[in-house]
């Protein structure tokens, strides 16, 4: 080998070994940045749980309850939207680290993936317009009921007796369910009273609810992590713990529902 090619081959050697540095220094970074960042899929559609506001910035009751725990537990928290109806492949494949976004707990739910304690109870209702004259649930056998795609509410309906005397209507988030709502496309949304008494107060939306019985199973909202992570359950467990006893729960319970609702429940 004659020396002008020794240089060459020498200068690329060294060029290949700067280069692969690099590459291992990124994916170290990357891998510490995972490590100390908290992943929380959400649907940025679900007021007053989490949804943009009019700057498109994700803001809501349980994206302030997550930011809160993630400064007691040193993570920094990135707020992931999701297909609700893909969220347990989401969970699994470790896209996220955990379900935090109204979620409603279900003995279904309890056996696919490790759950929180719950922190936040609602009764089920339906939600109609203002001018409907229906006045019970049993006046909804035959109509149309718009449920969430992927929801507790669109399981509970399909398992109950009273879901096979109705049309269930899935939809990809709640607002655009009530949006077909007040166009007439169907006769009612069956949903949380959180979340619909949250629509109705904060938009001055002409709707008015009917209680429903005999269809859910959902006992309280708690947050979802893939099956078995015991252990980021029970750290976010004792910061949102912590965080009780400070007044933080009963402060964004406050600024978001008006009143002291926000409990975490013995399991």
């Amino acid at each position: 080998m004659n020396k002008k090619i020794f240089i060459i081959v020498l200068i690329t050697i060294m060029v290949l070994c700067i280069l692969i540095a690099g590459v291992i220094r990124i994916r170290k970074a990357n891998s510490e940045d995972r490590e100390n960042t908290l992943i929380i899929g959400l649907d940025d559609s679900f007021p007053p749980y989490g949804f943009r506001n009019e700057n498109n910035e994700i803001e809501g009751l349980d994206v302030d309850l997550a930011k809160a725990v993630g400064e007691k537990i040193g993570k920094k928290v990135k707020f992931q939207p999701i297909s609700w109806a893909s969220k347990e492949q989401e969970l699994n494949n470790g896209n996220i680290d955990c379900i935090w976004n109204g979620f409603a707990y279900s003995p279904d739910r309890a056996k696919t993936m490790t759950l929180s304690k719950k922190y936040l109870k609602g009764e089920m209702y339906f939600m109609l317009k203002g001018n409907s004259n229906i006045k019970s649930q049993d006046e909804l056998v035959g109509k149309k009921i718009g449920v969430q795609s992927g929801s507790v509410q669109e399981a509970d309906l399909e398992n109950s007796t009273f879901g096979t005397q109705v049309e269930i209507i899935p939809y990809s988030d709640f607002l655009i369910a009530c949006l077909d709502l007040e166009t007439g496309g169907i006769d009612a949304v069956y949903t949380s009273s959180i979340y619909g008494n949250y629509i109705i107060e904060s938009k001055n939306k002409d709707y008015r609810t009917i209680p429903s019985y005999d269809i859910s199973n959902a006992s309280g909202t708690v947050i979802a992590f893939k099956l078995g992570n015991v252990e980021l359950k029970e750290k976010i467990e004792n910061a949102l713990e912590q965080l009780e006893k400070e007044g933080k729960l009963e402060e964004v319970s406050m600024k978001w529902l008006g009143s002291s609702m926000i409990k975490l429940q013995e399991e």
